[in-house]
């Protein structure tokens, strides 16, 4: 099994221009693999999540499903939490440590015009996956009509 043992924002910049493609950070991800994890060669498939947390950090539930998995946040306040990056990589365990970095664009979207934006409160949350897991996925709304 393996520990994710750090996770780090570098290069954060001072200014993210809404809009552009441009602002970006660096994410460091510290990583320790098991013994078993070496001698086997596993396959990982690695998340990066980077958001704006708004108050009390959102309950973050990930839907494995190997390299199609995704996030969904449960809020504890009437603010949810912004999305402003993701990225994925597939890992293999072929030393006991790595040290994975990348740099990760940021998208602002549409803001919400009801909220102050003069500032951003910066997280990452890192997610290893391994190859040999349980999967799962959520199908598609399907709308259907209500008869009395």
């Amino acid at each position: 099994m393996a520990k994710i043992i750090d996770v780090k924002l570098t290069n954060v910049p001072d200014l993210i221009v809404i809009g552009d493609d441009k602002s970006d950070l660096t994410v460091d991800v510290n990583i320790e693999f098991h013994d078993i994890d070496l001698k086997l060669e596993m396959e990982y498939m690695l998340y990066i999540f980077v958001y704006d947390v708004h108050g009390k950090i959102d309950i973050p539930i990930l839907i494995t499903n190997w390299d199609d998995s995704d996030i969904l946040p449960i809020a504890f306040e009437d603010s949810s939490d912004d999305f402003l990056g993701t990225y994925k990589a597939d890992l293999i365990a072929s030393k006991k440590n790595i040290n994975f970095k990348k740099d990760i664009f940021l998208k602002l979207g549409i803001l919400n015009e009801q909220k102050a934006h003069y500032a951003k409160k910066i997280e990452v949350l890192a997610f290893i996956v391994p190859a040999i897991a349980r999967a799962s996925k959520w199908s598609k709304p399907y709308m259907v009509n209500i008869g009395y």
